[in-house]
């Protein structure tokens, strides 16, 4: 355990006694914006990211010192404190001073001299006055009246200070006693009586003359004394005087720096990111590479990170371990290593997505040799573990070799590093470089031992102790905060807690200790026998699994029975007594793709969610769903609740990319995260938007600031963390109706920064954790030392009152069905006010279908009509299709508002994806409405128009869109560069993606054109070929790339033979469709084939060479393509991965009938001379048809336009019913292997 460090060492007596009364109060100097208390040569001085910056250059150069003078006045006994960095000259803090220069603001007085060299750093020099250096670091000086010295070396100097860094100044000066600290280190203690000592005067801060310079302060601060005030200030500055190692905290003199690790991994030999040939969900590998070393080891820098965790063995023992890529071991292993042969053995596991390993291992020998050891192709592996594999002697003769992935450095995963860390790659950072809001210090209250985990979860109990776990296995502590001592640290998890551990979220509630764990339940912590210890566990009926995306916060609700429960996309939602949501859907009219690189795939709604929990009966109901992994929930002082949804990092760049958000956890809410591009935007009228987007970030805890000491404007405010950009934002909220809207100032921020959790003291600080995926974790806390008041909240907006407590007042009927509902909400149908209306909706949707059905559609009013469309689209079925269209196609679409238009567009689009197919006539009297008003002056208006219009193939759609993609205006880039600063690693991608913006509207548009397989004309596919290359030349997130390049196969595979052929200059393709192998006829025996006798066949060891010629000795070449190979009748069938499962793959073969693609139906064609042909009907680009008839042997018929009387769909698919009943079970396992990997090779399911 390291002690208690302090920022504000001169606070002592007032820190030692945590939550008794007031602490002093300071004046701000600085405002953290502007210049408007100060006066300084304009050229010289300005406020850049919260500091004030004094620079000069060799273009601009300073002739004499001047300085930055406060106009506050003077000041006489009194304590300063701020923080302060320089670099190219010294600087100082000029105190007691009066005016040298009238024009070139210089002053003459004491100084508390800030300069490079250590015994100087923090000295007390007479500017000006004759009199030069006063007292040199480390001196205490009496200085008599008649102008003579008595210097004591009563202080050892500071030694190792960083003045690029940010250090904290104090000066303490009471009478002729004068006393400076740097990072509660003194440095000079001055008694000085000479003649012309000074007892007040002018406050500045100096530019130095001389070579170039820049000097930064930030958080200035002044607290005027007086009295016996001024005496005790004084008496616990010469009582404070700690070794001068804290000043530094950065270990002993001496210590060999290890070379900075991004620079020593791009050394040659570079090490390569590998893994297995394919990556897939939950896939364990374990990995080998033998080396000779020749003689004793004295130096091994082992570095390795594995997406997504991984331990690490030497010579068969366990040296590191490793839950994240973003927290890599970087580590010194000689102890481990021995002349002669040496192994270092890998197990790696891959939870979901891509998946990689990397290491370099670099020694020095003790004849002088240097060796590096690096992941590359040599490495063998296998996907079995065997007993001994991480042995020395181990045979690895028949492991497989390694698949090199990417040089290390490349994404997405950026080189992860731990710099600053000790031996053991752990550091947390000085909370001297923590920016904090003007007014605010930032103290470390503890820092965490390895033994104790890395803690992700805090909370605190009646008595004012706190509760901090850790992630993983290391346990539950209880934090005592003690007077004038380090805290104490009370290991919970032991006896019959020893288990509990891992929590993602801790409340303490109805006298117990709540528990939230990572893949397990919630658990009631109780003390069983009254000593103040938990020692008894109950488990509470919910939901296990998910990680990262699990199980997280527990909160108390406001009604004092029962609690708040949240959990990511990937926690299953328990089951439940009702919900308030009535249904869940994935709500796309057009086809998703899953994401590029695999993350969240096969994953349906709910998504996360949020329960109320009653903890009498022990039985939940659902509240709002709809989220990605939403961290953590808030309640702010009017009762709603909030919560803090992540982004999507890797679709950065992409039109479906949702930032992270704080959202209204509204009853029966949906907030449309699905899974891929499936995303739902902001607007859907079946979903409600976010109170404020902030950015790319990894959400983790949140707080309400209704119970902190802060001033007033934070007491209001929630308090969000961000654990990949180190920063806590202060969510500012302004009631907006029934909702709220918000606005994100960073508060807290620092690099690097992991933030996991926050808390509310009982002091009134903030308490916050940092640490996670294996960090080193540390406890700080925030407080407000200002003058601002800090006085409760009191002020409320009538109006929005009067709308929030409408809303609860529907919120009621949510998932009950009450005579009532109707009539009270019905009304509010068409309010203007999104929140209200939803809640409105809501409360119809949960009574009986037929009790507002007929309401629905005859609604005289356009607004109540399309809520309560889509509210029938939901819950209706088929029969109400034909009603729910005639409701909207109806509407005057030209007079509705833009928020109504897509609330309309948006019911077309879930009658179609729920209610069933328009027919042709429906069709055409949607294209009669809704073709005129592409294009639109509206974006989002567009987007939706292209949507319903590919679905209904508008004869126009094309045209239009394709005007809009090559008419594009530039996409305005987000202003997220100074976000993307505070974490190299990660802000990388953002910075390419703002330096080179994809045009991720159009990019939306090509998306769901891409569906549409006639009516092109050859210069359309060459246009939108063209943008997708120009597209590419953009930068994204991970996924980007993969995206567009599978937009880019579909939207071939939808092109015909010729186009093809005629693009290939554009897209790269070599087309020739012909097989270049040998077509063996299926050997039999066949039977007749089930959906479930089809899946069951699909075990068992795989041919790909057999499932290859199936594909076309079967006859599915005959119509379909797939990896470029076969005919193009029928949908090319690459993309499947991409979009089914295996299970809808067999349903279509075996039953083609039972959904049909308008695209791809068949159709009767009636000719003038009575000619009646039944097939797939292709236009030509002259008009003509060409009917592929059924029957797989026939030849295909060609048709003018002008002999066609009549074309009818037909609702016989194409697809004959038997086509796999001529197969053998291996050959029906083949070949749907072969349809499932896209005819890849090297697909794991090969078994290669």
């Amino acid at each position: 355990m390291r002690p208690l460090r302090l920022l504000l060492l001169g606070l002592l007596a007032w820190t030692a006694t945590i939550g008794q009364g007031e602490g002093p109060k300071y004046q701000v100097l600085f405002n953290g914006k502007d210049l408007s208390q100060w006066k300084g040569l304009d050229p010289f001085w300005s406020v850049r990211d919260g500091a004030i910056v004094g620079q000069s250059t060799n273009e601009n150069p300073v002739p004499t010192n001047t300085f930055l003078i406060w106009q506050g006045g003077e000041v006489g006994d009194f304590e300063f404190r701020c923080l302060v960095r320089f670099e190219g000259n010294n600087s100082g803090v000029q105190y007691r001073s009066a005016m040298a220069n009238e024009s070139q603001l210089a002053l003459r007085g004491y100084q508390a001299d800030l300069h490079p060299k250590p015994d100087y750093m923090g000295m007390m020099y007479g500017e000006k006055t004759g009199r030069g250096i006063i007292a040199t670091g480390g001196q205490r000086v009496m200085i008599s009246a008649d102008g003579r010295s008595d210097v004591t070396e009563a202080f050892t100097p500071l030694r190792g200070i960083a003045t690029e860094q940010w250090n904290e100044l104090v000066i303490v000066a009471v009478g002729n006693r004068m006393i400076h600290q740097v990072n509660g280190v003194t440095t000079v203690d001055v008694t000085d009586n000479h003649p012309d000592a000074q007892r007040s005067g002018l406050l500045g801060l100096q530019l130095h003359q001389g070579p170039a310079m820049k000097a930064e302060y930030r958080n200035l601060l002044l607290r005027p004394l007086q009295g016996a005030e001024a005496q005790r200030v004084l008496q616990a500055a010469i009582d404070s005087t700690p070794s001068a190692d804290a000043a530094t905290d950065r270990g002993a003199e001496g210590t060999v720096a290890k070379p900075n690790a991004e620079a020593w991994l791009k050394q040659s030999p570079q090490p390569q990111w590998i893994w297995a040939d394919k990556s897939a969900g939950n896939q364990k590998v374990w990995f080998r590479k033998s080396f000779q070393v020749a003689a004793p080891v004295k130096h091994a820098r082992l570095y390795t990170t594995c997406d997504n965790r991984m331990t690490v063995f030497l010579n068969g023992k366990q040296v590191a371990k490793s839950d994240a890529w973003q927290s890599p071991i970087d580590q010194d292993v000689a102890k481990r290593l021995q002349p002669g042969r040496n192994v270092i053995a890998i197990a790696g596991q891959n939870e979901g997505g891509v998946a990689a390993l990397v290491a370099k291992l670099t020694l020095d020998d003790a004849d002088g040799n240097t060796t590096s050891i690096v992941t590359d192709t040599t490495w063998k592996r296998s996907e079995t573990q065997t007993r001994g594999w991480n042995a020395v002697g181990f045979d690895d003769s028949d492991w497989t070799g390694v698949k090199a992935i990417a040089a290390i450095g490349a994404g997405p995963w950026g080189i992860a590093t731990s710099e600053g860390a000790d031996a053991g790659g752990r550091v947390t950072l000085r909370p001297q470089e923590i920016y904090a809001p003007a007014g605010f210090v930032v103290e470390q209250v503890y820092d965490v031992p390895k033994e104790q985990g890395s803690w992700v979860s805090l909370a605190t109990d009646p008595k004012g102790r706190l509760y901090a776990c850790d992630q993983g296995g290391a346990g539950l502590y209880r934090v005592t905060l003690r007077s004038g001592e380090p805290p104490l640290v009370e290991k919970v998890s032991a006896g019959a807690l020893a288990g509990v551990s891992g929590a993602q979220g801790l409340h303490w509630a109805f006298e117990s200790l709540w528990f939230h764990r990572n893949g397990g339940n919630l658990i009631r912590l109780g003390d069983s026998d009254g000593d103040d210890v938990l020692d008894v566990a109950e488990t509470y009926p919910g939901t296990t699994g998910g990680g990262e995306h699990g199980n997280h916060a527990v909160l108390p609700m406001l009604d004092g029975k029962g609690l708040y429960l949240d959990g990511g996309n990937a926690a299953p939602l328990a089951s439940h007594s009702r919900s308030r949501v009535p249904t869940w859907y994935e709500g796309h009219l057009l086809p998703r793709m899953w994401d590029a690189n695999g993350h969240a795939r096969g994953r349906m709604a709910p998504g996360g969610w949020v329960t109320e929990l009653d903890v009498a009966s022990k039985q939940q109901v659902v509240r709002t769903i709809g989220f990605r992994n939403q961290y953590d929930i808030a309640l702010n002082r009017h009762g709603d609740l909030f919560a803090y949804d992540a982004d999507m990092e890797w679709d950065l760049g992409l039109p479906w990319y949702r930032p992270t958000r704080i959202c209204l956890a509204a009853s029966g809410a949906d907030y449309g995260w699905r899974s891929g591009s499936g995303k739902w935007p902001t607007y859907y009228e079946d979903s409600l938007p976010p109170v404020v987007e902030i950015g790319p970030g990894s959400p983790t805890g949140m707080v309400a600031g209704a119970d902190a000491d802060f001033p007033t404007r934070y007491r209001d405010a929630l308090f969000a963390c961000d654990w990949t950009f180190g920063t806590m934002y202060a969510i500012h909220l302004k009631p907006e109706g029934a909702g709220y809207r918000g606005e994100a100032e960073p508060f807290l921020y620092g690099s690097p920064l992991p933030l996991t959790d926050a808390v509310i003291g009982r002091d009134g600080a903030l308490y916050f954790a940092v640490g996670g995926r294996g960090t080193q974790s540390g406890l700080y806390r925030a407080r407000y030392v200002g003058d601002e008041s800090r006085a409760q909240p009191t002020e409320v907006d009538p109006a929005a009152e009067a709308a929030r407590k409408q809303r609860r007042s529907l919120e009621a009927f949510h998932g009950v069905v009450s005579p009532d509902a109707i009539q009270a909400a019905w009304p509010l149908l068409s309010s203007e006010d999104r929140f209200l209306r939803h809640a409105a909706r809501i409360a119809v949707e949960s009574q009986p279908v037929e009790t507002w059905a007929e309401r629905a559609v005859l609604a005289s009013d356009p607004q109540t009509r399309i809520t309560a469309t889509v509210a029938l689209a939901r819950l209706g079925s088929e029969y109400h299709r034909a009603g729910a269209l005639v409701a909207l196609v109806t509407l005057k679409a030209d007079s509705l508002s833009k928020s109504q238009l897509l609330g309309m567009l948006r019911g077309y689009a879930l009658i179609f994806d729920r209610l069933g197919k328009p027919t042709k006539i429906e069709s055409q009297q949607v294209l009669a409405q809704l073709d005129p008003l592409l294009p639109s002056d509206d974006d989002d208006v567009n987007t939706e128009l292209i949507r319903v219009l590919t679905y209904l193939r508008s004869e126009s759609v094309i045209a239009k869109t394709m005007a809009l993609i090559e008419n594009r205006r530039p996409t305005e880039p987000p202003p997220w560069s100074e976000l993307a600063s505070r974490n190299s690693r990660y802000g990388g991608a953002i910075n390419k993606m703002i330096d080179s913006m994809p045009p991720s509207r159009e990019i939306l548009y090509a998306f769901m054109l891409r569906n549409v397989r006639s009516g092109w004309t050859l210069d359309q596919r060459r246009s939108y070929f063209t943008f997708l290359n120009q597209a590419a030349k953009a930068s994204g997130g991970a996924s980007y790339a993969g995206y567009l390049t599978r937009i880019r196969d579909e939207a071939l595979a939808n092109c015909s033979s010729e186009q093809r052929v005629a693009l290939q200059e554009i897209t790269g393709e070599d087309f020739n469709p012909q097989p270049d192998f040998p077509i063996i006829e299926p050997q039999g025996p066949g039977q007749k084939w089930t959906v479930d006798a089809a899946l069951a066949a699909t075990r068992g060891a795989k041919n790909f060479e057999r499932g290859r010629s199936l594909f076309f000795s079967a006859k599915c070449a005959a119509c379909h393509r797939l990896a470029g190979l076969g005919g193009a009748i029928g949908p090319d069938l690459t993309s499947i991965p991409n979009k089914f499962d295996e299970r809808y793959l067999v349903e279509a073969i075996v039953h083609p009938s039972k959904d049909i693609s308008d695209q791809y139906g068949s159709s009767r064609v009636l000719t003038d001379d009575g000619q009646v042909l039944i097939g797939l009907v292709v236009e030509k680009e002259n008009g003509d048809l060409t009917v592929y008839p059924i029957d797989e042997n026939a030849k295909a018929v060609d048709i003018e336009a002008d002999s066609v009387e009549l074309i009818e769909a037909s609702k016989v698919s194409q697809m004959p019913e038997n086509l796999l009943d001529r197969l053998s079970a291996e050959e029906v396992r083949d070949l749907l292997t072969y349809l499932m990997t896209a005819g890849n090779p090297n697909d794991k399911r090969w078994g290669r």
